[in-house]
């Protein structure tokens, strides 16, 4: 698989135009604006300036989505082609005709919504007040008594006959808690006796100015005001609905056009200027390049100039992957690692490949893996198109290596008779009579992978011209041989009791690269450079600190290749694990009745579904990115984002 070609564009153009210009950037969908001023600029750019200019449609945006927001209106992209407003000014001045209709509406409501929320707020600070009888006006006025209303804690109140002070307090009612009350004292004392309830926890209740009469009459004026007040809010409501169904189209229609003005004005900030001249750089694929140039046609005072997509060292090009139609569902576990430089490697076959073989190799099982193959044609045409994509190819594979097992919906034994009627009689490969085989090939497996991903990164090495990376590193010819070495070895001892460990074979094939992997550095840049000396950070090493370092870096390297390696024992792991889930099921519909049992089937084979297949799927992203990935692979990449004019009713 590739990255699709890129080609590298730059505009000039007469200022009066530019709106034109980013109208057709943003129309094309194909083009991606770049700075046309960056660090790297030189030569004539550097008198370039970037327009920074205030976006005249942020007030009218903020402006519109508040009236919209007051209207109760949802705002949507909407068709705006009757719609004559056209500059910053316009639109502000539109906002302002609705705001001047809408404001008597609204400050009525405004005003009714405060006055009720105030009068509720009185009504629960007296609920617990109804043993007063007298008017809380006269209280509060007395020119000789201090008064303070308010809850005070039981336990509390049980300490009040402690205090020999000039007060007292009367109750009013009380629950489990609290004892709702007031109390009274010479306003000589009032900070004395303040302090002794403040001790209390004497939390006071704040009485309104606008609170009269005693606590049956206030709650009489208090009901009566909010109906009063609820009426004129219900009025303004109205005002204000009918006003939105009038004016809902119009909002809609300004609203749309005015996103598509604000982010093409927003466009600016990228674009250099100079004099009566503006540039704008960006990308385009090579593919619509006719497409792009069709676009400016008949445009006289507009020139297109396409050159290679390295032209300019301060933009670095965008990647595209360029997959077939079989592998690029995949490409969405490409971009959630990060994107390959333009340069780079596309990894997404690989990946296709691997997930594939490994999901089905962990969750083989025709029926079920039928049963994933149809959710994924239904969630591909209805939910997300390449996870769907996935989920259909890898229900194929489950189905084959399910086959393979001889697994139906968990019964293990009911493709005998088939294979046994074509004659093949080392099939099917029931899991849990040939553990041992199936967690070997599962190493076998996981070595065959490490050492495809040290064979890629060589590839890519070399291609980079990184001789470091290509021959000297973990990952190169120096780790490809040193790993594959062992695994050799290890294999031929413990399998075929082959003794290929020899003394020449260990020094040629383990002890050498294992040398090349600890002088990597230095190594390298003595075949770049045809003469053997340090890099600048090694030259400050003494020999000890040299030799420290790397022997704890080759000795991370070994464990790397252990752990990794033993990783892949989960491909073999979740083979046997989903074997007994299915047997689990299985013994449980031995152990209900036979009206019961297909129930019991369809939930423990949904459960299995679910769960394992979560798991698998998560397991294997894991082995991708940690035990493949890591050896060959940089999501260093940028992805590529046309530009375009968006709606959007997000205020920033």
């Amino acid at each position: 698989m590739a990255i699709e070609k890129m080609e590298f564009v730059f505009v000039t153009a007469a200022r009066d135009r530019l709106d034109d210009v980013l109208e057709k950037c943003c129309e094309s969908g194909c083009f991606q604006i770049e700075s046309a001023v960056s660090a790297n600029t030189g030569g004539g750019e550097r008198t370039l300036r970037l327009m920074n200019d205030r976006n005249p449609y942020d007030v009218p945006f903020k402006g519109l989505a508040s009236i919209a927001t007051e209207l109760e209106i949802k705002l949507e992209e909407t068709p705006y082609d009757k719609c004559k407003l056209e500059t910053g000014t316009d639109f502000t001045e539109f906002c302002d005709r609705l705001e001047e209709q809408l404001a008597e509406a609204a400050r009525k409501r405004q005003e009714a919504r405060r006055v009720i929320s105030e009068r509720r707020a009185a009504l629960i600070q007296i609920t617990h007040l109804n043993g007063l009888n007298a008017q809380f006006d006269r209280i509060f006025s007395c020119k000789h008594v201090h008064v303070r209303v308010g809850k005070l804690p039981l336990e509390s109140r049980r300490k009040l006959e402690y205090y020999d002070q000039n007060f007292f307090f009367v109750p009013f009612e009380h629950d489990s808690s609290y004892c709702w009350g007031m109390y009274f004292c010479p306003k000589n004392d009032k900070e004395l006796v303040d302090d002794i309830f403040t001790t209390l926890y004497f939390e006071q209740v704040h009485i309104p100015d606008f609170v009269r009469g005693n606590t049956e009459e206030a709650f009489k004026l208090l009901e009566a005001e909010i109906a009063e007040q609820e009426k004129i809010a219900e009025k303004a409501d109205r005002e204000i609905k009918s006003f939105a169904a009038v004016h809902e189209e119009e909002i809609q229609r300004a609203f749309s056009k005015l996103c598509h003005k604000r982010s093409l004005f927003e466009l600016r900030r990228k674009v250099g200027v100079l004099r009566d001249k503006v540039y704008i750089k960006g990308f385009i694929p090579k593919k619509q390049h006719k497409q792009f140039e069709k676009l400016f046609e008949g445009c006289g005072d507009v020139t297109l100039a396409f050159m290679p997509p390295d032209a300019d060292s301060g933009c670095t090009p965008p990647t595209v992957l360029k997959n077939t139609r079989l592998t690029r569902p995949y490409s969405m576990l490409v971009e959630m690692y990060g994107l390959p430089d333009y340069t780079g490697y596309n990894p997404t076959a690989f990946v296709a490949l691997t997930y594939t073989l490994m999901f089905g190799i962990m969750f083989g099982d025709l029926g079920q893996g039928f049963i994933i193959f149809l959710l994924g044609l239904v969630i591909g045409k209805k939910v997300h198109k390449n996870f769907g994509g996935m989920m259909t190819r890898c229900g194929i594979s489950s189905m084959i290596f399910g086959t393979v097992y001889g697994s139906v919906f968990g019964y293990e034994d009911l493709l005998d008779p088939v294979f046994e009627g074509i004659g093949i009689d080392f099939l099917p490969l029931h899991p849990f009579h040939n553990t041992s085989f199936i967690l070997l090939t599962a190493v076998g497996l996981g070595v065959a992978l490490i050492l495809i991903s040290m064979i890629l990164n060589i590839i890519i090495g070399f291609r980079e011209g990184d001789i470091e990376k290509a021959v000297f590193s973990n990952n190169g010819i120096a780790g490809l041989v040193f790993y594959g070495s062992i695994a050799a070895g290890v294999a031929c001892s413990m399998l075929f009791d082959v003794k290929i460990m020899s003394a020449p074979f260990v020094i040629l094939f383990i002890v050498i690269p294992a040398v090349c992997i600890f002088c990597k550095v230095p190594f390298a840049i003595a075949v770049k450079y045809k003469k053997f000396r340090l890099s600048n950070e090694e030259e400050n090493m003494t020999v000890g600190n040299f030799i420290v370092e790397n022997f704890f870096e080759m000795f991370e390297y070994v464990l790397s290749y252990v752990s990794n390696t033993m990783s892949f024992l989960r491909v073999g792991g979740f083979v046997l694990s989903h074997a007994g889930m299915m047997l689990v099921v299985s013994t449980l519909m031995n152990m209900v009745g036979s009206g019961a049992k297909p129930a019991v089937l369809i939930i423990g084979n949904a459960f299995v579904m679910v769960m394992e297949g979560m798991i698998v799927a998560i397991q294997i992203i894991r082995l991708e990115f940690y035990e493949i990935f890591s050896r060959f692979y940089s999501g260093n990449g940028k992805p590529f984002e046309p530009v375009k004019a968006g709606f959007s009713t997000e205020i920033e």
